[in-house]
């Protein structure tokens, strides 16, 4: 005798243990991801500044050094004025063809140093960015891992056998 719809066992609509797990996990990953991003982004906007601000340093302190405003005999002002303005609106290649016209052969090396120098000082800069970013995100990261590590692991879900819930293996009513 067939089972009608009505009574029939309706198949569970839950996906499969490991599938929700492994849905959860590649949750988790993506909000992990989006979360180490945005902190990021502070960062990056400060470590930009720091290397636009290391660059004028250094382009300050080639021209003092070196002092490239008597290379122009036309300007009358304080060398300090020269120095700002230059530092702003010269980029490197045009200070180290100045630098070329003063020290001529010695330019070459000139220039060597001041790329050395600067690397090193944009070196020092992203360093501290991305020092700032990963310290703290790999000890969430740990203590996340550390704490899901701790818990104990739920037990299994009870459930009732399918005798239990079929309606067709419940003991008869009795009428009193």
């Amino acid at each position: 005798m067939p089972i009608p719809d009505n009574e029939r066992v309706q198949p569970s609509t839950r996906k499969p243990a490991p599938a929700r797990v492994a849905s959860a996990r590649a949750w988790r990953k993506v909000a992990w991801l989006v979360l180490a991003l945005a902190y990021a982004v502070p960062l990056v906007w400060h470590a930009y500044d720091r290397l636009l601000e290391v660059d004028h340093q250094a382009r300050v302190r080639l021209i003092e050094e070196h002092r490239l405003w008597e290379l122009q005999p036309e300007y009358r002002g304080k060398p300090e004025m020269w120095t700002r303005i230059a530092s702003r609106l010269l980029n490197d290649t045009q200070l180290m063809s100045r630098i070329a016209t003063r020290y001529g052969a010695l330019a070459e090396q000139i220039e060597l140093d001041y790329r050395r120098d600067l690397a090193v000082a944009r070196a020092e800069v992203v360093l501290e960015a991305v020092a700032l970013w990963a310290l703290p995100v790999v000890l969430l990261h740990a203590v996340v891992r550390l704490a899901a590590r701790r818990k104990p692991p739920l037990p299994p879900p009870k459930t009732q056998p399918a005798s239990a819930l079929d309606p067709r293996y419940k003991p008869p009513e009795t009428d009193k």
